[in-house]
């Protein structure tokens, strides 16, 4: 049986603290999680001809990513956010003109495109106009059936209200958070979101994420409240959490799942993760068994 192809479309990068860094990115994140549920996992994005490139490149392939749709800048350095840390609040600084600010659509990635099941994108890797350019063609030639998922993700000051509204225009579902719910209904000047992305953007799904509160899957017809799932023991961080979220409920929703299966699956494998380090962490079988 065919693996469902889930790709993750746009940045891909190092997240660098004052004392280290780490290998980021939504997408690279989104893929890692939709393989080890089972799925055909593919980052499509790009990196610079330099050292922290091949770096990033060699930790996708420790991770068990094929790096074949990493698209290789011969003038653009690797993306990289400096992260900062002030009474427990990260703030980012992300320089531009990036490799992944370059994205470009070869014939390669039109195949990719072409046998997607689902694609997961967001708004950061669309504040160039060669990347956004590019990820909307790579959307409009996937196939009618493939489920298309804007993680809003919001960065500022690296979205317009262009590219936000584009993105809603283009998803069959959408995530996003509290502030970025309360943010885009205040940009819009809506009174009822939830209603505005149904019947004007076609929206299918909304899932609310709410931190140490849950989720919220809505439909038209159906409202889903999904609390949090503590893990005893547990000794890890938030850092990826939110992908695997997206990971876990893509992967449900491609295999038709139940809404109420498919959002309480995604929440407990987040919680999975929020229990170990790092935004990769590899989970025991018995444990993905359980959630798939």
């Amino acid at each position: 049986m065919k693996k469902p192809v889930i790709v993750g479309l746009g940045e891909v990068l190092w997240d660098v603290f004052p004392e280290y860094k780490r290998a980021g990115g939504a997408p690279a994140n989104v893929a890692y999680h939709a393989r080890q549920l089972g799925n055909e996992g593919i980052t499509a994005s790009r990196v610079g001809v330099d050292d922290d490139g091949r770096e990033l490149l060699d930790v996708l392939i420790s991770n068990g990513l094929d790096t074949a749709y990493i698209q290789k800048d011969e003038v653009a350095p690797t993306g990289t956010v400096e992260v900062t840390m002030t009474d427990g609040e990260a703030s980012y600084s992300i320089p531009l003109d990036s490799a992944w600010d370059r994205l470009a659509m070869t014939s390669q990635w039109l195949d990719l495109a072409r046998s997607a099941d689902a694609v997961c994108f967001g708004t950061l890797a669309q504040r160039d106009e060669i990347s956004r350019r590019t990820i909307r063609e790579f959307l409009a030639q996937t196939p009618a059936a493939c489920t298309k998922i804007a993680d809003i993700n919001l960065r500022p000051p690296h979205y317009t209200k262009e590219v936000i509204e584009a993105s809603l225009d283009l998803a069959d579902v959408v995530k996003l958070n509290q502030q970025e719910w309360k943010d885009i209904q205040r940009m819009f000047g809506v009174d009822d979101l939830n209603r505005w992305l149904f019947t004007e953007k076609k929206v299918r799904i909304i899932c609310l994420t709410k931190g140490g509160d849950g989720a919220e899957l809505i439909t038209p017809d159906q409202h889903l409240i999904e609390p949090v799932h503590p893990i005893e023991d547990s000794n890890g961080d938030s850092v990826g959490v939110g992908d695997a979220f997206t990971a876990g409920l893509t992967h449900h929703l491609l295999r038709n799942s139940p809404l109420d299966v498919a959002i309480s699956a995604a929440n407990r494998y987040a919680a999975q993760v929020f229990a170990r380090k790092g935004a990769t962490p590899k989970l025991p079988d018995a444990v993905i068994d359980g959630l798939r």
